[in-house]
């Protein structure tokens, strides 16, 4: 009777959020909205981890998306902050020193225990990466790592100590990032753990800010041309492009794969928003992620699943959303090198899938793409449309277009061109009206053989 309760309670709050969220936006639902203050989420696969101080200091606090369930990560006396998580391992500051929880285990541990001010963890499997404070007495840190396979004796390693001060590391695999201030400007740098080789990401002679990694992809926040923009780095290939360099006020990019999510003023300067771009789209999609009222901050993605931060202080919660399921549409037929007479007719076939589509909208073209004309404005979507009679034209170049006549944006065109033609006037023999002259036209030759045509003379 709780569980069913709960779902209600669940079904509720996601019709009231659908019914407040802007058309395009994910759909989005509370982790945790209680009234005191949730902040910096983090996710790794089905679990949530953040900051919460409903027992008055600040605590670790994780849900699991999966079951869905709640429970106290480490609430021991003073303040727990920053939490970051890989699978089964939380980490986060507390006392100015790392520490970290198994919640396969149930095993609380230390990461870092200096004496000198830790700050910022990273995680990713068993390396912890963060700021160090060991060799400087000022505001200066160091980026330092720990191994931390056997949580018992966990193994600490320098990252960089370069005598100007490094900020806000990242992991991901075996790559390390971080801001430098070396050149005397913010820069992303990079370290390879495997081959033990520093990486110059991005020097350009502007500010580069806040750099995250995932696999082969960086992202950052960049000031180059007066305004936050945000830059992604491939580093395979040490290649640069652009991400979002169009909206002023733009903050916290964060990537998992090929997806980017970042908090975004473009709606409002008192209204900040979850916007993203999928890399993997050619040229780059934008999307808006959540544009609800107030303010979405403080982002974190781990695959499709993004998290963040909605609102500050005591009205903080902590809020998701998954990325839609694409409705996907694939012609089938014809799809490339077919041969269509014009007057007959011929299937349109097509596949469907995600989520439902009614109806579609079907289009050809006769030279290949340039222009399209109508062949329905709609037509029930079954994945078969008998179209006929094919219009009359000689051309080569043919394509069918099919889209989602709602907003899904769903849509595909062929992938070849395809040919529709006249038959010739000049062949005559061609009795049976396919196009061709065989043996078929030949006996239907036979059966009239010396058959005369005229009704008024039997003979």
């Amino acid at each position: 009777m709780v569980r069913k309760s709960f779902i209600l309670a669940m079904t509720m709050v996601l019709l009231t959020l659908v019914n407040s969220r802007a058309i395009g936006d994910w759909q989005s639902f509370p982790v945790c909205d209680l009234p005191d203050e949730q902040t910096d989420p983090s996710v790794s696969g089905v679990r949530v981890v953040w900051t919460d101080n409903r027992t008055g200091g600040y605590d670790i606090y994780s849900y699991d998306l999966a079951e869905p369930n709640e429970y106290p990560v480490y609430t021991a006396g003073g303040d727990q902050e920053k939490p970051a998580i890989s699978n089964d391992i939380i980490v986060w500051t507390d006392d100015n020193n790392i520490f970290g929880y198994d919640l396969h285990d149930s095993v609380t541990f230390t990461v870092c225990g200096d004496d000198a001010e830790q700050e910022c963890p990273a995680i990713s499997g068993n390396i912890v990466v963060y700021l160090d404070k060991r060799n400087y007495t000022e505001n200066g840190f160091d980026i330092y790592g720990c191994d931390i396979s056997d949580k018992l004796n966990p193994n600490e390693f320098q990252i960089c100590t370069e005598e100007h001060s490094q900020y806000y590391p990242d992991i991901s695999g075996d790559v390390v990032v971080w801001m430098d201030v070396r050149n005397g400007n913010p820069d992303v740098y990079g370290y390879n753990l495997t081959d033990e080789q520093e990486l110059e990401i991005c020097l350009n002679t502007s500010g580069q800010y806040y750099p995250k990694v995932s696999g082969d992809m960086v992202v950052w926040l960049d000031d180059r041309d007066g305004h936050s923009n945000i830059y992604g780095y491939r580093i395979s290939t040490h290649t640069e492009f652009p991400i979002c360099t169009h909206s002023d006020g733009v903050g916290n990019p964060v990537i998992s794969g090929n997806l980017v999510v970042w908090q975004d003023t473009r709606n409002g300067d008192t209204n900040s928003d979850i916007y993203g771009y999928d890399i993997s789209s050619g040229s780059g999609s934008e999307f808006a992620v959540c544009t609800a009222s107030g303010d979405q901050i403080n982002p974190s993605i781990d695959g499709d699943t993004v998290v963040w931060q909605y609102s500050t202080g005591s009205s903080a919660d902590i809020y998701c959303a998954y990325r839609p399921v694409p409705s996907v549409l694939t012609i089938i037929s014809p799809d490339g090198g077919e041969m269509l007479q014009a007057g007959t007719t011929a299937d349109i076939s097509w596949q469907s899938s995600g989520p439902v589509i009614d109806t579609v909208r079907l289009e050809y073209s006769v030279d290949n793409g340039g222009n399209w004309d109508i062949i329905t404005p709609g037509t029930a979507n079954t994945g078969l449309y008998d179209w006929g009679p094919i219009p009359a034209e000689n051309s080569d170049q043919c394509l069918i277009r099919i889209s989602d006549v709602g907003d899904s944006g769903a849509g595909d065109v062929s992938d070849g061109v395809f040919t529709i033609f006249e038959c010739s006037e000049l062949l005559i023999a061609d009795i049976n009206g396919d196009c061709f002259v065989d043996m078929e036209d030949f006996a239907l030759f036979c059966q009239q053989w010396l058959q005369g045509g005229n009704p008024y003379d039997s003979d």
